[in-house]
């Protein structure tokens, strides 16, 4: 019975010994609680900081020219039609600078050239007249020395009767150049005698102021009869010429006798008798224009050879002529050089190393001088057009680097420089936007229009102090910091900040590694919110609470 009870005893002061052990654990102590704020706060560290403004805008071409018709034709005078004859890329081709891309064709140019050579030989031919010299040597005269006037064949001087100072008029004969070697006899032939003879024949001479006969040849018959003159027994004669070699005495207005020659040597003589009419070849030398005779080179009677001078003639009259025809010549050589100049123009090549990006005609369309037929590009340099805001404007220099992507080339980075930053903006729904052109080292596998991706670098620094964006505040146009000192009492600390980012921001001066910055506090809630543990008061990136 006693042990009965005993057990009994220690069974309930085990349950309740346990009970009393349970309770204590799992009941929390009662502990006095805070009614000071709570504060989220975040250590200043060393670390690396940059700054950059990401943004996006389109590529094109920095380096780009036109195919196009020069404007030079219209300069050099050209006003005819110019068709395309023959191109030469297409679109895309890789071209090389100064490479033949279009040729065209100029209507009317050697036509004109041509009639234009032919005016210059007139006028060539005219001053070799004038002043008696081959026509390769015209243009080597000078006028103020006058024109000497030369023997055009050989011959002996007949009829010269001027003297040095005498004026003589445009187209007065000077003297006539007679060539003696051979004769020219008219002969008047019966019916008969017509019908016996041909041209080319032989015929015997005799003078009747010289003894024997002189060979002659029949060099032209006239088939057409004409009457035989009053008071002659024939009704009408035929007409022929005879010419004969001069032994040396042989003169015109001497009588003579013609006459074939007979199988047995003797001479049958035509009926009628003739004359030696003149000398076969003669020239008359006369002036081209007035001038006065300043010298005469040669006497009547004398002989000259081809080139001999006659006489001299000068003048203001003679060296004006002379001008004159020289200035036209060099115009019309100086029109010359300028067409020849438009063959050039006619092929079009290419303003720089490129692609083609467009061409916009045909072979055989017409065009005009400035017309453009095609577009050019470089894409080793390019250039992109962005926009920021007056946020991001601050960021921007000008010379800032620039890293650009494409997403139609993924994997490439292409380096860039901010080669202008707009000083006004523009608004556009409420904001502000400032204009910012790239410069972009390029690369063969872009193209323009492409949309590219630009991050601004706006500079950066390596072991600074750095605190978190949000623990920086202004206050009488200061930045300013709160801290915890040993006590857990805030501080409100001065700062001069540097670079700042969208997550730290660099301290120059006022704080100090190790200094807790404030993040956060209770006393921004709401009186809706809770300052547990479920409701942090910022993300935790290392940062300590500390009750008050």
């Amino acid at each position: 019975m006693f042990q009965r009870t005993i057990t009994i005893i220690l069974v309930v002061a085990i349950v309740i010994g346990g009970g009393f052990y349970a309770y204590q654990q799992l009941m929390p102590e009662v502990e006095e609680t805070s009614t000071g704020p709570v504060y989220s706060t975040q250590p200043v560290e060393r670390g690396d900081i940059s700054v950059g403004v990401n943004t996006v805008g389109q590529l094109n071409p920095s380096d780009s020219g036109g195919i196009n018709v020069s404007n030079a034709l219209r300069m050099a005078g050209y006003s005819g039609e110019l068709i395309i004859d023959e191109i030469l890329v297409e679109e895309g081709d890789n071209v090389k600078k100064d490479q033949l891309l279009v040729r065209l064709t100029a209507t009317g140019i050697q036509d004109d050239i041509e009639e234009l050579q032919e005016k210059i030989k007139v006028e060539e031919e005219a001053l070799a007249r004038l002043t008696n010299l081959p026509i390769e040597e015209v243009r080597n005269i000078d006028p103020s020395q006058g024109v000497t006037v030369r023997a055009e064949i050989e011959g002996i001087i007949q009829e010269l009767d001027i003297v040095e100072g005498d004026e003589i008029s445009q187209g007065q004969t000077i003297t006539r150049i007679v060539d003696t070697s051979k004769y020219e006899i008219p002969l008047r032939l019966t019916p008969g005698e017509f019908r016996r003879v041909e041209k080319g024949e032989k015929v015997n001479i005799h003078f009747d102021t010289f003894a024997g006969l002189y060979e002659g040849e029949i060099t032209r018959i006239n088939p057409n009869p004409v009457p035989a003159g009053e008071g002659k027994s024939q009704g009408y004669i035929y007409r022929a010429t005879v010419v004969g070699e001069n032994p040396g005495l042989i003169q015109p207005s001497m009588e003579v006798r013609v006459g074939l020659p007979n199988d047995s040597g003797h001479t049958t003589f035509f009926m009628n008798n003739s004359i030696v009419e003149k000398y076969v070849d003669e020239d008359r030398v006369a002036s081209n224009t007035e001038a006065l005779v300043t010298e005469v080179h040669v006497q009547d009677m004398d002989q000259v050879e081809v080139g001999d001078p006659i006489i001299s003639l000068a003048g203001s009259d003679v060296q004006e002529t002379i001008e004159d025809r020289l200035n036209k010549i060099r115009n019309l050589e100086s029109d010359i050089r300028d067409l020849n100049s438009i063959f050039p123009m006619l092929e079009i090549t290419s303003p720089m190393e490129g692609i083609v990006a467009s061409v916009n005609r045909q072979e055989g369309d017409t065009t005009s001088p400035g017309d453009w037929l095609g577009h050019v590009y470089n894409t080793a340099n390019m250039m992109m057009f962005t926009e920021v805001d007056d946020i991001d404007v601050l960021y921007v220099k000008q010379g800032s680097e620039v890293d650009v992507t494409v997403d139609a080339i993924p994997g490439e980075t292409y380096e860039g420089k901010v080669e202008q930053v707009s000083t006004r903006g523009t608004g556009q729904d409420g904001i502000s936007r400032f204009s910012v052109y790239i410069d972009v080292i390029g690369g063969p596998q872009l193209r323009p229009g492409m949309q590219a991706n630009g991050y601004i670098d706006a500079g950066s620094a390596e072991d600074v102090l750095l605190v978190p964006i949000e623990a920086i505040f202004q206050e009488e146009n200061k930045h300013r910091v709160e801290i915890l000192d040993n006590n857990g009492e805030p501080q409100v600390i001065d700062v001069e900040i540097g670079l700042m980012n969208d997550r730290y921001a660099e301290v120059i001066s006022g704080l100090e590694e190790g200094d807790l910055v404030v993040t956060g506090s209770s006393r921004d809630l709401l009186p809706s919110q809770d300052s547990g543990s479920d409701n942090n008061l910022m993300p935790d990136i290392g940062a300590e609470e500390t009750e008050e």
